[in-house]
């Protein structure tokens, strides 16, 4: 076969498998699956019955959609990480991590390696059976359960406050959001690691095709509009990065300032 045939060949192929998989996206409908929208305290019992296995579910990751739709094994998360460069955008996002440190919805611990040694954290989340799923914490990090929609810590009281990949999990991201502000200290910094809509219409038809199954199996919701979120909740942005087709968003940022919260 010369190289001519074999490019054609593939371009065929490729064409036909595009097609297949967009046909089967448009055509399949995921009310059959008698998924139903969940409850806060229905996602809480999710994470709960998952914790066990949340690291080798590939939760977090972009690619997971493909998986879903295609009914591809589910790998390690892990090394989903590694492949599409979420473990390299958390350890950029935790280099701005500094002084006294609070991670809401910590959930198992991922980034655990990447706090500096000179740093103070507390790990927080609703569900006692995500956190404890940390082994061997180093000595400058604990661990507490807490709802990140209800915070129980003082007004002002860290240097930073970090969320990853848990807009998407909580009844009110807004009031997440703003409960992050409320426990940062003014000149502090908010450090979001986050998944969401796309900046493509066609993708973002599948996220919200598929949205209600994967919240049913996972407690996530993976098609919000992080950046309304972060507006409507107002913090001011310092920088904001969009990869993986635009659903995965790096944000850093500050608390709005104090004459401009609701008091």
């Amino acid at each position: 076969m010369t190289a001519r045939k074999a490019a054609l060949v593939f371009g065929g192929l490729s064409v036909y498998a595009t097609a297949t998989l967009g046909t089967y996206i448009y055509m399949y409908d995921p009310d059959k699956g008698n998924a139903k929208p969940i409850t806060g305290g229905e996602r809480q019992a999710r994470f709960d019955k998952n914790s066990a296995e949340y690291d080798n579910g590939g939760f977090a990751c972009s690619s997971i959609m493909l998986r879903l739709i295609v009914r591809l094994p589910i790998v390690e998360i892990d090394w989903d990480e590694t492949m599409v460069g979420i473990k390299l955008m958390r350890r950029f996002l935790l280099r701005n991590a500094s002084g006294s440190v609070l991670e809401v919805a910590a959930g198992t611990g991922r980034n655990v390696p990447y706090y500096n040694q000179d740093t103070n954290v507390l790990l927080t989340d609703l569900s006692a059976s995500m956190l404890g799923q940390i082994k061997h914490l180093p000595s400058h990090i604990r661990t507490s359960v807490m709802s990140a929609e209800d915070l129980d810590a003082p007004n002002h009281s860290f240097d930073t406050v970090v969320d990853t990949f848990a807009l998407c999990s909580v009844d009110n991201p807004v009031r997440m959001l703003e409960e992050m502000q409320r426990v940062c200290k003014p000149n502090g910094r908010i450090l979001l690691l986050e998944h969401g809509k796309s900046s493509y219409s066609w993708l973002t038809y599948v996220l919200d095709k598929f949205a209600l199954k994967h919240a049913e199996r996972w407690g996530c919701f993976w098609n919000r509009d992080i950046l309304k979120i972060v507006a409507d909740a107002g913090l001011e942005v310092e920088s904001s990065y969009r990869f993986h087709f635009g659903t995965t968003y790096y944000i850093v940022a500050r608390p709005r300032p104090l004459d401009c919260r609701e008091r």
